[in-house]
């Protein structure tokens, strides 16, 4: 390909993105598409859209599946903020045979985010005590006059009897599927994109009633390599603007957003390697108060992360993900690696008036890969 049909390439998928007018979308609309996949990735700050090298490319950059030398498949979990969410993923990438600077991959990727035995409750003031609560105050005891106590309203903390008939639990879900394909143009561009298919599934009112949505979108990933030391990335998510259609008839549309980004590699020592990866996130949703940097519409988030590998079998990384801190190690053996992040939400926010961190635990990450 040459430079003109690329810098062509490129200017259509922008173009792609600007059609795609923010007040169209759905503020938070499939949000949890947004959470990093992968413990290397998220151990490097999530700083990966120009690496790319193992089986998250179809989440980070489609284009990046065909610089794997070999069929890769891994497994994440996550419990995210403690124990409150269970983010769980599992892709594959598989380069298929071709020409040097003609290859070819394919890949898949499924994502699920779940909350499960969600209590779900008549509004306050339809709570019965005796019946749905205990009513002994916040303190739920019955021997103590706190406030609140036999008022004959529910008070918060007053303990809830969730074998009530008025009560029941539920679980949420959404899904997220990705069919990924890349294609190299020459030694130096690759070329990639994913058809993401979305379902999600939150509790009604009525017990075993769910509402749920299906949507369907595309996603775009360029890389360009100057030289093998450097590479030079490009990825637009949800670049035809994700429709979700919900079973009530809620429609939401999820905006575009780009990732920009660039990544040095170099050997330090002999058997030593060092990346560094720093990603500029563009968003258009205006959410002033989530990010770094903002003026009018438009939004920017900083990626930055490092990863340092021993003997090509030991790794140690760190980076910081807009506010948020991370950290992780990962070790590899033969045809099996296994990774660990750890991401402090917020950490960097701890100065500002209107959030802080003080309830929200660390993330902890777990990820396994295989290569055959």
């Amino acid at each position: 390909m040459t430079r003109r049909n690329a810098r062509l390439t490129l200017c259509a998928a922008a173009a792609l993105l600007l059609t795609a007018h923010p007040a169209l979308a759905t503020k938070y609309a499939g949000e949890f598409m947004k959470i990093p996949v992968g413990a290397r990735a998220i151990g490097m700050g999530g700083a990966f859209s120009a690496v790319t090298d193992d089986a998250t490319a179809p989440y980070w950059n489609p284009a990046g599946m065909v610089y794997l030398p070999y069929r890769e498949a891994m497994l994440q979990h996550a419990e995210q903020f403690g124990s409150l969410l269970n983010h769980d993923v599992g892709s594959m990438v598989y380069p298929l045979k071709g020409e040097k600077g003609k290859l070819l991959a394919v890949g898949g990727t499924l994502i699920r985010l779940g909350t499960d035995n969600i209590p779900v409750t008549p509004r306050p003031g339809g709570l019965r005590p005796g019946i749905d609560f205990l009513d002994f105050g916040p303190d739920n005891d019955p021997t103590t006059n706190d406030p609140g106590q036999g008022n004959g309203t529910w008070d918060p903390g007053e303990k809830l009897l969730l074998d009530s008939s008025s009560l029941y639990q539920a679980s949420s879900q959404d899904y997220a599927l990705l069919l990924s394909i890349a294609r190299q143009k020459g030694t130096h561009w690759a070329f990639g994109g994913n058809v993401k298919l979305v379902r999600q599934s939150i509790p009604d009112t009525l017990p075993g009633e769910h509402v749920t949505s299906f949507g369907a979108g595309l996603d775009f990933g360029a890389l360009w390599m100057p030289m093998d030391a450097i590479t030079v990335s490009a990825v637009g998510h949800d670049i035809t603007t994700t429709y979700l259609s919900w079973s009530n008839g809620v429609k939401e549309n999820v905006i575009p957003t780009i990732d920009t980004g660039i990544a040095f590699a170099w050997k330090p020592a002999d058997r030593q390697a060092l990346t560094w990866d720093t990603d500029l996130v563009w968003g258009f949703q205006r959410r002033t108060l989530d990010s770094q940097l903002s003026a009018g519409g438009q939004t920017w988030d900083v990626r930055t992360g490092l990863e340092y590998w021993y003997h090509d079998t030991f790794a140690l990384r760190s980076g910081a993900n807009s506010k948020d801190l991370n950290f992780g190690a990962g070790v590899r053996y033969r045809h099996l690696s296994v990774d660990y992040a750890a991401s402090l939400s917020r950490f960097f926010a701890s100065g500002d008036d209107e959030f802080d961190n003080t309830s929200l635990d660390v993330t902890h990450i777990v990820s396994a890969g295989w290569s055959w």
